[in-house]
């Protein structure tokens, strides 16, 4: 009997969360994981914002005269509201990661509605925008995920460009990394804050030095920023 009950639950873990897992991140399906034509680059920052680190950010993508796509934790927002305010003001792009830092693939399907769409209500009604698209905290959904993103028709934006940022690294290694696999259809996925489980402390201080380097190959290569909202 026990054997059995480990054999439905397992089942049912493969079917909720394993098989959207590699659908989406194996398998790009359901999801979009690179820009729709070339030439066109999307800079991404997940996890904030950050009360330190965000504002530094904002004040070299502004020195660097780029637009980026913040996916932001609604809490966060919701805490720090004039740092959104800002972004907004500068042009950016304030899409939805979550309400707060969950892993998608193990929550129920409340919380999982809560964490895509509730998230994206509470930033509609605060901030008076209509984020669309979602990306989830780890790059991880499940079966609830894509239910949910198709009945409120939004959509959920990867990335093809990851790093390992959310460890201390030097500027210059970043931009290494980020470099190599920049191509002309590339979504850059860097972080903006150290309070994620997993993220070390002060990591984002490498992001922020990198970015006029990145801006700098992206532009040098002829490429052109685009927003999230860009590449539905």
């Amino acid at each position: 009997m026990i054997e059995w009950l480990i054999a439905v639950v397992l089942a049912v873990l493969v079917v909720y969360a394993g098989l959207p897992f590699v659908w989406t991140r194996g398998l790009g399906r359901s999801c979009i994981r690179r820009t729709p034509k070339p030439g066109c680059v999307a800079l991404t920052f997940d996890d904030g914002p950050h009360p330190v680190y965000t504002p530094r950010l904002l004040d070299a993508l502004r020195e660097a005269g780029a637009r980026a796509t913040f996916f932001v934790i609604a809490e966060h927002a919701l805490r720090h509201p004039e740092i959104v305010e800002r972004m907004l003001a500068e042009g950016h792009e304030v899409q939805v990661h979550g309400y707060r830092h969950w892993f998608v693939p193990l929550l129920p399907p409340g919380l999982t509605a809560r964490q895509c769409v509730g998230a994206k209500d509470v930033l509609a009604q605060r901030f008076g925008i209509e984020p669309r698209v979602y990306r989830p905290t780890w790059g991880a959904c499940n079966l609830a995920t894509l239910v949910v993103l198709k009945r409120r028709r939004m959509s959920m934006l990867l990335w093809s460009v990851m790093v390992g940022d959310w460890r201390r690294t030097p500027p210059e290694e970043l931009v290494r990394r980020i470099v190599a696999k920049l191509d002309a259809r590339s979504v850059i996925v860097l972080h903006d804050s150290d309070e994620s489980p997993g993220a070390e402390r002060g990591a984002p201080e490498s992001v922020i030095a990198a970015v006029p380097a990145v801006v700098e190959e992206v532009r040098r290569r002829g490429y052109t920023f685009v927003l999230a909202s860009e590449c539905e």
